[in-house]
């Protein structure tokens, strides 16, 4: 076993250069270089083969040991198409070690070899012609939360079959369910501006080589960071196939005005012992307890020392890698709380010196305790500490429907009647208010572009499925319906960041059969297609939903009041009224050339409203319509709904 003090290593042996893994190089690209880093190994192979799996090794080489820790050995030639490993030896013993090399770019099926790969053959045509969609400020964004397989895997979703549940779900047009629109003609429709993939880097559990078999997993089970998931592409044993229609989703995507925000993983890796990591440097890359055990802070069997030079290289070097060569628009970090704040800043530093618009943000919780003392770590209640990234805002999402873990628990649509102070919080941006003195604790945002506003995201039951388990023996199918539009409403129109999942426009729900009957899943990462696939005959059913999600979307990007990017203009602009009911929130909107106001009625019976002086018109009413009607004076806001009144200023 290794022992040594990771400090000694970074101090003595980091790396700062941006060429490990392996690279075709040269004018005529007739040389390709390898590279990898591990300081402490006495000796450290190359090996060469023609296929991603099975007995075809071609030759194995001795690669030098150069400054650094670094080990290198350079061909003659293009390995394009060629696939390897390392094997590392440690003086503590004789063995060598196999893996994969943890800067491949590109691998074979199941990620156990590295591929090499001429990229400049990977890009489809007209990949270099297209632009990316602008975004200037996380509050600009309307986001989109989607998992590659539950798009489209579905027959309904109208896409055809040899897509269905790949990355080329997204690039077909024209699909559709009855009379309704699906799949990237759905996005266009509903008007989000960008879409968060689920975890699209190689994961572990899916067996690519048995694309036939029904196999589900959201993708939290990080195998290899640097190549895209197989199992969503036509042809998992070609490495270029999987690299070539990833590409062709961001470009449909981006053809449409629609950005890709990429899910990523870092926090831990699937295996432990047996990770590539270790393998290639024992111990480093992972943190360890008092007793050498690994830590659990991911609450998956090990947590990455992101606070370690040469890991926090890794995730800055790969980040870069998709934002450059695959051209996403933002990522979202998986149990971000695992990373130290140091490196989340400088994170965000790097990815604004390739464009300050690409969005970062992430969950500022763990799944376990960490030996990284808290103060370092991404937290939540840290914000401030790195207020250029955002956090999803856990606080509003309880205040709208009550405690995502307990499913009965009530929230302000479902008949809560104390979580109004949080909620004005949110409704705020989660940054101070004037008007503001309760619920200190959900006042975290440094900016109001730092918080992710949402009621309902892969974990945990859907809106739908949280308000049937808590409501359905107290609600009508009708009410429980005007609750979610509701609960829509605050998210959309709330300042920050808004973020919706999946088919929430058309109340996705998660059965799941049982010897009982059914049941709604609270957490489906591994369920088959019958609970998580999209079924696109619900945006039929439930039209009345979907386009009231729209009109909310249109609502939103319609003025520059729903997206204030900064605290100052929130405290300028923003004001909560006297409705006389505490639990009958309303604010008004207000700059130089026109005025907003919302109300929020969670009661089961008509509220009477105030409007301010002026004449207005309704812009939203419970079905999503807007009305030419002047309106002055006191107003009836409908039962379990949201109103929105505008007036226009000379």
């Amino acid at each position: 076993m290794l022992r040594y003090n990771a400090a000694d290593i970074d101090r003595k042996y980091y790396y700062d250069g941006d060429d490990l893994g392996a690279a075709i190089v040269g004018e005529d690209k007739d040389r390709t270089v390898f590279k990898t880093w591990s300081p402490l190994a006495t000796g450290v192979y190359l090996n060469l083969y023609l296929d991603g799996e099975g007995d075809n090794r071609v030759e194995t080489l001795p690669m030098e040991q150069l400054d650094r820790g670094v080990w290198y050995v350079e061909l003659l030639r293009s390995c394009d198409g060629l696939f390897y490993t390392f094997s590392y030896e440690f003086g503590y013993s004789s063995k060598r070690t196999e893996t994969i090399d943890i800067y491949a770019k590109a691998c074979g099926v199941n990620g156990k070899r590295g591929a090499v790969v001429d990229f400049s053959t990977t890009d489809p045509e007209g990949w270099d012609k297209v632009r990316k969609p602008e975004c200037t400020n996380a509050c600009r964004a309307v986001v989109y939360e989607c998992h590659v397989r539950d798009f489209s895997i579905d027959e309904s979703s109208g896409v055809s079959e040899k897509y269905r549940g790949k990355f080329k779900g997204f690039t077909e047009s024209r699909t559709r369910c009855g009379r309704s629109e699906t799949c990237l003609d759905h996005l266009k429709e509903l008007g989000v501006t960008h879409v968060h993939l689920l975890p699209v880097e190689d994961f572990a559990t899916v067996d690519e080589s048995a694309p036939e078999k029904k196999q589900f997993n959201w993708g939290y089970d990080p195998l290899n960071y640097n190549c895209p998931e197989g199992s969503y592409s036509t042809d998992p044993t070609d490495p270029k196939c999987r690299i070539r229609e990833f590409k062709e989703l961001v470009m449909t995507l981006h053809k449409n005005g629609i950005g890709v925000i990429m899910d990523v993983v870092y926090n831990h890796t699937y295996h432990s012992e047996d990770s590539s990591f270790e393998k290639a440097f024992p111990g480093y890359y992972h943190r360890r307890r008092s007793d050498g055990t690994f830590s659990n802070g991911s609450g998956c069997g090990n947590e990455t020392a992101s606070e370690r030079l040469m890991f926090r290289k890794y995730m800055i070097d790969s980040l870069k890698f998709w934002a450059e060569e695959y051209k996403v628009d933002g990522f979202r970090f998986d149990l971000m709380a695992l990373h130290d704040i140091e490196t989340v800043n400088i994170i965000r530093d790097e990815l604004d010196k390739i464009d300050p618009s690409l969005l970062m943000y992430g969950e500022g919780w763990t799944g376990g305790e960490s030996p990284m003392p808290s103060d370092k770590l991404a937290y939540k209640w840290n914000s401030y500490e790195f207020g250029r990234v955002g956090l999803f805002n856990d606080n509003i999402r309880d205040a709208i429907k009550g405690g995502t873990f307990n499913p009965y628990e009530l929230g302000f649509v479902n008949g809560n009647r104390n979580t109004a102070a949080i909620l004005k919080r949110g409704i705020a941006g989660s940054v101070p208010h004037y008007q503001l003195k309760d619920a200190s604790e959900a006042c975290w945002a440094f900016e109001p572009t730092q918080a992710v506003n949402y009621c309902e995201a892969h974990d945990n039951h859907t809106l739908w499925d949280k308000l049937n388990i808590s409501g359905r023996s107290h609600y009508t199918e009708a009410e429980m319906i005007k609750m979610d539009k509701l609960a829509a409403a605050i998210v959309m129109l709330s300042q920050g960041m808004p973020f919706i999942q999946l088919g929430q426009d058309f109340l996705r729900t998660k059965p799941v059969k049982t010897d009982d009957g059914e049941e709604l899943s609270g957490n489906s990462y591994d369920l088959p297609d019958s609970t998580n696939a999209i079924k696109w005959n619900r945006k039929n059913e439930y039209r009345q939903v979907f386009d009231y999600y729209k009109a909310l979307i249109k609502l939103r990007k319609s003025s520059e009041l729903f997206m204030l990017a900064n605290k100052g203009d929130v405290e300028r602009c923003l004001q909560f009224m006297d409705t006389g009911d505490w639990n009958f929130v309303a604010w008004k909107l207000e700059n130089d050339s026109e005025c907003f106001v919302i109300a929020l009625n969670p009661y089961t019976e008509d509220k009477m409203l105030t409007l301010p002086w002026g004449t207005f018109v309704k812009r939203l009413d419970e079905n999503g319509r807007a009305h030419d009607e002047e309106l002055s004076g006191n107003v009836v806001c409908p039962p379990l709904s949201a109103s929105v009144y505008q007036m226009e200023k000379l």
